[in-house]
């Protein structure tokens, strides 16, 4: 579902508000970086800008004048979109690519009065594609705007990122997620919206994944590895290495969560700060079983079969030797 209007935009209304006055007052930058966590909106807020800025109507975008109806359509003569080839095992935009845009962004306007360019994930340039787009950039003819989206901005050169203008977005809340979800006609929007971490993009995904039964099944485990039995370790490995690895990959990252909301579960801070703070009395009854000492051994772990889901390593073998550290750590 997209949006062609900033009405259908969620969240970061103060930001939303800069960048619409900076075009209605015809003061928007040459380049822009919209920084910020992937899944937030930002390529949508990207596509509405450069829809206005190509606008021919006062009321900007209008989404009925020829130059709107064109970017719709996806036909704009004067709107150029640029992203990584995602089916690659590493994503990258390279210098081929760049190249192409420069020969692209040199011709004068067709139907508008400008070009616009959007590089969606620019982090995923190579350094020989950001050197090549810096050298259009530092040399603007006035003709062409340019809007990086980036989710790790430090990625960017530096020097890239000193001819921009950075605008930095900040996480949805979760009733904004809530209705993105609604909207999307996703069930339990409002208990996928309290672990989405502020995105929009992660949220459809757990939706998608089955993310609150694995949520579930983490803690499950969790509370039940003290009483677990080597066969039941196998036997639970086993299990999880019959899904897909990235359904792991999604147990790992809650059970970092919650081994985290373990630390500071029984600390008087406030409730945003916890990962889960609708299973709080569940994780309060768990903190009893464990030590600090072995909670921080367990994020350990954690962090380091994350590493090891990179590799070719056979699943259910990581798994099991994972899930026995993960006891020797609560045995110390």
């Amino acid at each position: 579902m997209e949006g062609f209007n900033w009405s259908d935009i969620l969240g970061n209304e103060e930001k939303v508000g800069q960048i619409r006055e900076m075009i209605k007052s015809r003061q928007f930058p040459n380049a822009v970086i919209f920084s910020g966590l992937a899944g937030i909106g930002k390529k949508m807020i990207a596509k509405v800008a450069a829809m206005s800025l190509l606008c021919e109507s006062d009321n900007k975008p209008c989404g009925d004048c020829p130059s709107c109806r064109a970017f719709m359509a996806a036909s704009h003569p004067d709107y150029y979109y640029m992203e990584p080839d995602r089916s690659k095992a590493n994503p990258m935009i390279k210098i081929d690519q760049v190249r192409a845009l420069q020969a692209e962004v040199s011709l004068m306007p067709v139907m508008s009065d400008l070009r616009m360019v959007i590089i969606d994930d620019a982090e995923l340039m190579n350094g020989a594609a950001q050197n090549c787009l810096l050298k259009t950039i530092e040399e603007p003819s006035g003709l062409s705007k340019f809007i990086l989206t980036t989710s790790n901005r430090s990625r960017l050169l530096m020097t890239l990122r000193s001819r921009c203008m950075i605008i930095n977005f900040e996480r949805l809340s979760e009733a904004d997620i809530a209705r993105g979800l609604d909207l999307r006609n996703i069930d339990n929007a409002a208990e996928i919206a309290v672990i989405s971490n502020g995105s929009l993009g992660q949220a459809i995904k757990l939706a998608e994944n089955d993310g609150l039964q694995i949520r579930s099944d983490t803690l499950d485990f969790l509370e039940s590895l003290p009483k677990l039995s080597i066969e039941d370790i196998f036997s639970k490995g086993q299990s999880l290495s019959t899904q897909p690895k990235e359904n792991f990959r999604e147990w790992t990252n809650n059970l970092q969560k919650f081994l985290r909301d373990l630390l500071i579960v029984n600390v008087d801070i406030e409730k945003h700060y916890y990962y889960n703070r609708d299973l709080r009395k569940r994780l309060s009854k768990l903190h009893g079983q464990f030590r600090d000492s072995a909670v921080f051994d367990m994020l350990h772990e954690t962090a380091e079969i994350q590493r090891r889901l990179n590799s070719n390593a056979n699943l259910e073998l990581l798994i099991e030797s994972f899930f026995i550290r993960l006891k020797k750590s609560i045995q110390k």
